[in-house]
């Protein structure tokens, strides 16, 4: 079982189809806790609760460890004897039914699963059922292989960049359009399962973290992560945690349903190619939120498929955060998803290089905001 995941981990690594590696931004490795996946490195109180349960169970099985291996290792070094001299021994002293060996052997485990098992009630209770009195409401939805991001009180939906001010608490309301997903930020704490089905909802409850350098004018981003096998393309679902300062989470959502501004020739042709994209995708202040708004409102109501564009040329990242938002991936994406993500429900666009070009930059220009 190792052998094939070692072979298939190399072959996405080193896969080529014309696009390079599926995975352009792989994880980087490295000694210190503060990488992007660490669960050691956690900024919300969450994490560090989770954290502080890890150390005492630490703890624990450190203090059975060494009071086990210690007397085995003293007496296999005092008692040892040969093959020959064993045989002449008589059977040794028997114990079964000692009262004082028997409580000692059950209540000393017993003691020692307290030591874990209060901590961790106390943290597990720590997470409410219900949105808490001025708490933000995202909720959060799986699709194999993208995430959705929903603000109802904004009236805003993105995908793959959940955007959120600093030191704020949020309310996660999670659920999946498919299979079972996991939603995961190492450094937030706390893997949540993203269950399908009517009523099968999951909630998570996180303050989040203070700007590592308040006053910059740049927001941080922390690496969040798909951790429920979920298909071909689990590895590369992923998504960006985004802490504003209050202001400039207020600027974002101010200006993410803003229309696209379309001012160049190249753009306006690609605003016309996009047309065809328009029956799974929407963007703010378009014809597509308009087909979204009667899809939704029929007798028999359909949600569309594709992520969100409304602030696509902000994004740092596409395809599910595998991917740097440049024009000659954005321009690969859209020729052939399944060259990038196996698997992916995105159907080939049989599009000539010249309407590639204004696609391209109709989404990466028109569609950026300045916040």
């Amino acid at each position: 079982m190792a052998f094939i995941s070692a072979l298939l981990f190399a072959s996405s690594l080193f896969a080529e189809d014309g696009t390079g590696p599926f995975d352009e931004l792989a994880y980087s490795l490295s000694l210190s806790f503060k990488t992007p996946m660490d669960t050691l490195a956690g900024v919300t109180e969450w994490a560090r609760d989770i954290n502080y349960v890890y150390a005492i169970t630490t703890v624990v099985v450190t203090i059975v460890f060494f009071a086990v291996s210690i007397p085995l290792i003293i007496t296999i070094r005092r008692f040892r004897m040969s093959d020959e001299a064993i045989k002449d021994l008589p059977p040794p002293k028997q114990v079964h039914g000692n009262p004082a060996l028997e409580f000692a052997w059950t209540i000393i485990p017993v003691i020692l699963l307290l030591f874990i098992a209060v901590p961790t009630w106390q943290a597990i209770f720590k997470q409410p059922e219900k949105a808490p009195p001025g708490a933000m409401l995202v909720k959060v939805i799986g699709h194999q292989w993208w995430w959705e991001f929903q603000y109802p009180e904004l009236g805003i939906t993105t995908a793959n960049e959940l955007h959120l001010p600093a030191d704020t608490p949020v309310f996660f309301q999670l659920t999946s359009a498919d299979v079972i997903h996991s939603f995961w930020v190492p450094q937030f704490g706390g893997k949540i399962d993203v269950l399908p089905g009517k009523g099968a909802e999951n909630h998570l409850f996180v303050t989040t973290p203070s700007l590592r350098k308040p006053g910059a004018p740049q927001p941080d981003y922390y690496q969040g992560q798909c951790v429920e096998l979920c298909g071909l393309s689990h590895a590369l679902m992923r998504f960006q945690a985004v802490i504003h300062s209050k202001e400039g989470f207020q600027r974002w959502a101010h200006v993410h349903n803003e229309p696209p501004i379309v001012e160049s020739e190249l753009a306006k042709r690609g605003e016309a190619v996009f047309a065809q994209c328009q029956s799974c995708h929407t963007i703010a202040g378009t014809p597509s939120e308009d087909l979204e708004r009667q899809m939704l409102s029929s007798q028999a109501p359909l949600a569309k498929i594709g992520p969100n564009l409304s602030s696509f040329g902000s994004r740092r990242t596409l395809a599910a955060g595998t991917r740097s938002n440049t024009e000659e991936n954005l321009m690969k994406w859209i020729k052939n998803p399944q060259a990038i993500k196996p698997g992916a429900l995105m159907t080939p666009m049989p599009l000539s290089d010249a309407d590639l070009k204004a696609v391209a930059a109709y989404l990466r220009y028109s569609t950026a905001k300045t916040f």
